[in-house]
């Protein structure tokens, strides 16, 4: 997944790839000074809101719980705050997708893609995205389909080739999945080390470092079990304390209440805002959707 949602914000999301931690706390007091020097500036709150979601993975990955659930919870404020100044923004629906991919809903993950892509039809990225959960369901046809259609809008061509060489790993194509890593690569190592907006820990330089990452990424391997199975690797699965699983479900209410207080009086954009509660997964929230039939949003 990626955010290249607004020009302007690019660089900004770079920073996040295996930053280091004290790093990170600098970046993020000095936005947190632009944010209040500048309160009501969008870019503020939505780069902060990066900076906190992605300090909370850390904390997570960690399994410092009490810090990822107040960094994320700052993070979902920050990101309304800037959909409150500015409904028109695609970008916070885009990262509440990636939130949601990693938490493992991807029916909330295709709703926030398909907000952004209403907000902005015009940006590929909302299509590439699209089209990466489409692959983590297995709907390859439709898969296909949105990544055409972001090629026409001139999506970054190292992300399509990247998603290509998820759809023939997950296909069994192995020879055309090589393929479409190499030209990744050749195009952009950097795109393809940011690709996932998740930290890399070593640099991916090979198809096979591509697989042993995702299959050992919650936001990437459960997803991709079978194809992970055929290439010999093992599945890490996304297993938080029922705790920290009851403290989502209470953060992602008070995200649609905010959202719908935004958009009920914005009808005319289109926006769709998630009815009734969650579902929380069994004990653990051990994240299991290989093979998953359930509708989505977009079809």
């Amino acid at each position: 997944m990626h955010s290249r949602i607004w020009p302007c914000l690019a660089a900004a999301f770079l920073l996040a790839f295996a930053w280091p931690a004290l790093a990170a706390e600098d970046s993020i007091a000095e936005l947190e000074k632009k944010r209040d020097r500048s309160p009501r500036s969008v870019d503020a709150h939505h780069e902060l809101g990066q900076a906190y979601y992605l300090r909370a993975r850390t904390a997570l990955d960690e399994e410092r719980f009490g810090d990822y659930e107040s960094d994320l919870g700052r993070a979902l404020d920050e990101w309304i705050e800037t959909l409150r100044l500015e409904p028109e923004s695609p970008g916070p629906h885009t990262w509440m997708g990636i939130v949601a991919v990693y938490q493992g809903d991807l029916d909330r993950a295709l709703r926030s893609f398909a907000n952004a892509r209403r907000l902005s039809p015009d940006n590929w990225a909302s299509y590439t995205n699209i089209a990466e959960t489409m692959i983590y369901r297995g709907k390859v046809k439709a898969a296909r389909k949105f990544l055409k259609r972001g090629e026409q809008l001139r999506a970054d061509p190292a992300i399509v080739e990247i998603n290509f060489c998820l759809l023939e790993w997950r296909e069994g194509n192995l020879d055309d999945a090589r393929y479409h890593f190499q030209e990744a690569y050749h195009l952009s190592p950097e795109t393809v080390n940011t690709w996932n907006e998740a930290p890399i820990t070593n640099p991916l330089r090979t198809f096979h470092d591509l697989t042993r990452y995702c299959c050992a990424s919650p936001s990437c391997g459960p997803y991709m079990g079978e194809a992970c199975k055929e290439s010999n690797l093992s599945v890490t699965r996304r297993v938080v304390p029922e705790e920290v699983a009851r403290q989502e479900l209470v953060l992602e209410m008070e995200r649609r209440r905010k959202l719908k207080a935004i958009y009920q009086g914005r009808r005319d954009l289109g926006v769709e805002v998630e009815d009734g509660e969650p579902v929380q997964g069994r004990r653990g929230l051990e994240i299991e959707v290989e093979g998953e039939e359930a509708k989505s949003p977009l079809e």
